[in-house]
């Protein structure tokens, strides 16, 4: 059985820095909600970003605003430790968050009249 996101992350941290414990409190913190944002990840891709209302209407799929909040409070977790780019992030959004470095750094040359 593989470690879940939350175990991987727990270990890493403390490999890596010393906790005071209340700062080691809201690691533990981030692991739940990276457990929980891994569950609600492997739901959505079962069930779809579309679900039936009520009704029978189409709707938003209600675990995509959840994992957003989700996403957001890790997000502030790991800034209150001072850790936020220590996040783990899929290949993917390494790649597209490279392409977006480096066109930011392009738009600045030109506006800088270097490039």
């Amino acid at each position: 059985m593989t470690e879940s996101a939350g175990s991987v992350f727990v270990t890493a941290m403390t490999a890596a820095y010393d906790f005071d414990p209340h700062e080691y409190a809201l690691i533990v913190s981030a692991a739940s909600t990276l457990d929980e944002i891994e569950a609600m990840e492997a739901a959505l891709a079962e069930s779809g970003p579309v679900s039936k209302g009520s009704t029978g209407q189409d709707r938003v799929n209600p675990l995509i605003p959840a994992l957003a909040n989700h996403r957001l409070t890790l997000l502030r977790i790991l800034r209150q430790l001072g850790v936020e780019n220590e996040a783990p992030v899929s290949a993917d959004q390494r790649q597209r968050s490279a392409k977006a470095q480096h066109a930011a750094q392009v738009r600045w040359g030109v506006q800088s009249g270097t490039a």
